[in-house]
Formats: C-alpha cells, structure tokens, sequence
C-alpha cells in the first residue's frame, strides 16, 4: 500500500514534499530548485514548502512523470518554472495538458523524448518513457545519481 512522506529533506539535495493525495519532490542545487511533479491543491503545497524554507518564486523548472492531476495540479502556483513532460503523451491528454498548461501562465513548456539531456543551470537531467498507467510516462535521472519514477 502507498504511504505519503511527510515533507522533510530525505538526502543531500532532494525533499519530498506532502501534497494531500500524492508526493513530489525537489531537487535543490544552490540557487537551482527543480520539482518532479508538481502535487495537487496549491494552498496545501505552500503549506508545506514553509516547512522546508523553499519559496515557490524559487523553482525554475517542473519535470512531470505522467499527467495526471494529482502531479500536475499545483502547477500554477510555481509561476517562474518552466515545464517539462514527454512528448509520447496520448494526443487526447496532450491537448487537456497544453491548455491546462497555458491557463497556468507558467514561463512555457518544452516536449521531451527518450533519452533527452537537459541543463537546468549545474544540473544535468537526462529523461527516460518508462512504462506506466499512462502512455508517455518519464522517469529522470538528475547527475547520474539519483532517479526519479
């Protein structure tokens, strides 16, 4: 059975952040905070981002594993990142997703394919299609060292 993490710090650079019916997590390299999944119910999310001290202003990009609303709800409320999600994403939940996207007045998003580098700043994000409920659905390995499903 799933358990939600309470919000903390689990390593080095990574949090998981409660987010009432899921968790996602961020990746915080100096200036550079990068969230994987973006959770669901902003209030809930800001909530919880006091506790570790990060301000949601801070994040400069959102990688999405799959998109369901449970991971990509509390988008709108990182106003300064950008979006990442696979370019395998069904069309139907590609259109939901884009438009969904566009009311949120993030700072855009980019389609990403199997195998993908991407440099956010110092840190190097190299994207996986993984398998899952959803068709399209990433993983991400952030420097070689540490995977997020």
């Amino acid at each position: 059975m799933f358990r939600l993490n309470k919000t903390q710090k689990i390593t080095g650079n990574v949090f998981v952040v409660k987010a009432l019916i899921s968790n996602f997590f961020i990746y915080s390299d100096r200036n550079t905070n990068i969230c994987f999944d973006a959770g669901f119910m902003p209030f809930i999310i800001n909530r919880e981002l006091k506790k570790i001290n990060i301000n949601p202003e801070s994040i400069s990009s959102i990688f999405l594993t799959h998109p369901d609303f449970r991971h990509i709800g509390g988008i709108k409320l990182f106003k300064n990142a950008r979006i990442y999600l696979s370019r395998d994403i069904s069309s139907k939940k590609s259109e939901k997703l884009i438009s969904y996207l566009d009311r949120c007045k993030n700072t855009g998003y980019r389609k990403l394919k199997d195998g993908e580098v991407t440099n956010i700043g110092r840190v190097k994000i190299k994207s996986f299609v993984i398998p899952n409920h959803d068709p399209g659905s990433m993983s991400y390995i952030v420097n070689d060292r540490v995977l997020f499903i």
